[in-house]
């Protein structure tokens, strides 16, 4: 091979491995740009994924749903749930949500027996405290007298506040009973609510006992009561 021969040889060559770096570049940078797509777009569905979660979060942070019940907190830290009764569409408020009191044992025999004594028309029930008792543990009782006389149209029957003992040398109204569990009968049902060392709704014959740890706790059994009143809360 002549040195005019070797020398186009060479220039062949060196304009092969050209023409084959440039049609190389195109593909490397498409490639190039498809990962950086790729990424912007993972980061993206992230950030929106943390956006929606963040604004669903606090858009809902005061609803709970329990057992297919909605529960809504309201101002002054009531929740508020809404149950169809007999063609009525009632808003009940709570202090607690469902999920706030399922630490306290609730004996089902007390909820049956309300619901059994809710057919005797000529019966009363009595909720009774102890005279000295807060106005906490007044309250308490309210949340569920409400369900059980004619308030919502639930239970409907006749209540009745009471006191556990006489308040000696008071002036209480004669028209407050004084009833205890010692006065349960046929014709009453007692809901005596105690302060004791323990939350616990428990029943002995026609006597439902709820106990609460203070009277802040009061509200809670009250509130733990209520929901399975109304099987909000099933065993």
């Amino acid at each position: 091979m002549t040195e005019h021969e070797h020398h186009k040889t060479h220039e062949m060559h060196h304009t092969n491995e050209d023409v084959s770096d440039s049609d190389t570049k195109p593909v490397d940078s498409k490639k190039s740009l498809i990962t950086i797509l790729v990424i912007v777009a993972i980061v993206i569905g992230i950030l929106a994924a943390i956006i929606i979660f963040g604004k669903y979060s606090n858009t809902n942070k005061n609803i709970v749903v329990y057992n297919n019940y909605t529960f809504e907190k309201f101002e002054g830290n009531k929740w508020m749930t809404q149950q169809l009764i007999k063609e009525q569409l009632y808003n009940i408020p709570f202090y607690n949500n469902p999920t706030e009191i399922l630490d306290i044992p609730v004996d089902a025999k007390s909820i049956n027996r309300v619901k059994e004594f809710s057919f005797y028309k000529n019966g009363t029930v009595y909720i009774t405290v102890d005279p000295d008792a807060s106005s906490r543990v007044v309250l308490a009782g309210v949340e569920y007298a409400r369900l059980l006389g004619d308030s919502y149209n639930i239970y409907n029957m006749r209540v009745k506040s009471a006191i556990s003992r006489p308040m000696y040398g008071s002036n209480t109204s004669q028209d407050v009973a004084v009833v205890n569990c010692g006065n349960e009968s046929y014709d009453n049902l007692i809901i005596y609510q105690v302060i004791s060392d323990k939350n616990l709704v428990s029943i002995n014959r026609n006597c439902i006992t709820l106990e609460s740890k203070n009277a802040t706790e009061a509200i809670r059994v009250a509130d733990a009561f209520a929901f399975r009143l109304l099987n909000i809360i099933q065993e």
